[in-house]
């Protein structure tokens, strides 16, 4: 009986960890721009961090929650970081495992993970 027990904690605790979409810690955020004016312009926003949660966003004390937040592949190979809240989804791209995207070339803004 306590080798079911066991079998059946174990099962739970691997499910429970595969439910990470692994992108989960703290994020420094940068605008920027190919063009340079605009480029300036972000450069006076400063700097502000983001923490990703397993199911959430959080930045300067203000939390919102998401349905899900997973990792979605393109046809081309492209991995994007969806956040899924109803019928909404908010897309950012993925540039490596520790830097994420919003926005284009005009205008973007980088996170790039510090933990």
């Amino acid at each position: 009986m306590k080798a079911i027990r066991f079998v059946i904690l174990a099962l739970c605790v691997g499910l429970l960890s595969a439910c990470n979409h692994g992108f989960e810690g703290e994020y420094k955020i940068k605008a920027g721009s190919r063009i340079e004016v605009l480029n300036e312009l972000s450069n006076l926003i400063g700097v502000k961090n983001i923490i990703v949660g397993r199911d959430y966003l959080e930045s300067e004390g203000e939390r919102r929650h998401f349905d899900k937040i997973f990792v979605r592949k393109s046809n081309n190979g492209q991995r994007y970081l969806v956040f899924k809240k109803g019928g909404q989804e908010e897309v950012w791209k993925i540039i490596d495992d520790n830097t994420l995207q919003q926005g284009n070339d005009l205008m973007n803004v980088k996170l790039q993970k510090i933990n």
